[in-house]
């Protein structure tokens, strides 16, 4: 009799054939080997088939679409296709350490309220060569309800350094298909509806390079999670204060991020949108006289 796998991990790909195959040596190298991977390739014209198919693993299984661009829809189909009782993301060109899967099983198992659990981690260009961490704190555990922390962006919300339980979405939702970035909405979702856990401990390594997602949308990403707060602010979700205070500090972090793109008008203008969200904060003002000096330089 078929042992169905403890934890499904789903890989959405497109043209990433030069990169997926560490992504994939990181997975099969997991202490925790009860696993199924199942990799989405939305319609690749370059040789990712192949390269899949030189793995000698049963655990993975392929599945190519015709090209749509929508990394949603292929995400959902996963979630339906799986048979694992929890669920974890990665994408196609990031890494995780070898213990990601047995750490977070192993609080998801000590936290039974939990619905999910996510991780820290780091950013890098060159392998095992962090340049920005997700936290400060690198060890320790917290426990609770996140969707407020996440918010104020005290808890990231990345999807390759989660893992929850897959009945979750028939609370919290599945991926929002009419939105080309929906991550946030998933996400925070499962926040509203579910205790969280945290493991500080970065366990997920996120690959920065020109074609990733991450350097190509970047300014959608802050758009779409402005659309989000202001949502669960209308929505009554939660209070306006502190709808106020996760837009203030998105503000500041988006005009932050425009300031190293030259982008400078637009960090002015993120920064007085910050100011206007808390304006008897002096941190808007610091940040538009450096945007201001920044052009005399």
């Amino acid at each position: 009799m078929e042992t169905s796998p403890k934890i499904s991990i789903i890989i959405p790909t497109y043209n990433r054939a030069h990169l997926i195959g560490e992504t994939v040596d990181s997975i099969r190298k997991q202490t925790f080997t009860n696993w199924e991977l199942l990799i989405m390739d939305d319609g690749s014209d370059d040789n990712t088939e192949e390269i899949i198919k030189q793995y000698n693993d049963d655990r993975i299984h392929f599945f190519k679409a015709a090209r749509t661009g929508a990394v949603s829809k292929l995400k959902n189909i996963a979630i339906q296709k799986n048979r694992g009782e929890l669920i974890a993301f990665i994408d196609s060109d990031d890494l995780w350490a070898t213990t990601k899967l047995e750490k977070q099983l192993a609080a998801m198992e000590q936290y039974p309220e939990a619905g999910f659990c996510l991780t820290g981690g780091y950013n890098f260009i060159n392998k095992n060569e962090p340049i920005a961490y997700l936290y400060k704190q690198r060890d320790g555990i917290r426990v609770g309800d996140f969707l407020l922390p996440m918010l104020r962006s005290e808890v990231a919300g990345h999807i390759p350094a989660l893992l929850f339980r897959k009945n979750c979405v028939h609370v919290s939702g599945y991926f929002d298909e009419t939105k080309l970035f929906s991550d946030p909405d998933f996400i925070l979702s499962l926040a509203c509806h579910h205790k969280g856990i945290l493991l500080y401990e970065p366990l997920y390594y996120r690959r920065l390079h020109e074609q990733s997602d991450s350097n190509e949308h970047w300014e959608k990403g802050y758009s779409d999670w402005v659309i989000v707060i202001q949502s669960y602010r209308t929505g009554k979700q939660i209070p306006a204060s502190a709808a106020r205070e996760a837009l203030f500090k998105l503000y500041i972090n988006f005009g932050e991020k425009c300031l190293q793109k030259k982008q400078r008008e637009k960090a002015i203008k993120n920064f007085l949108k910050a100011w206007k969200n808390k304006p008897f904060s002096i941190i808007p003002v610091k940040k538009t006289a450096k945007a201001v000096l920044s052009y005399l330089k």
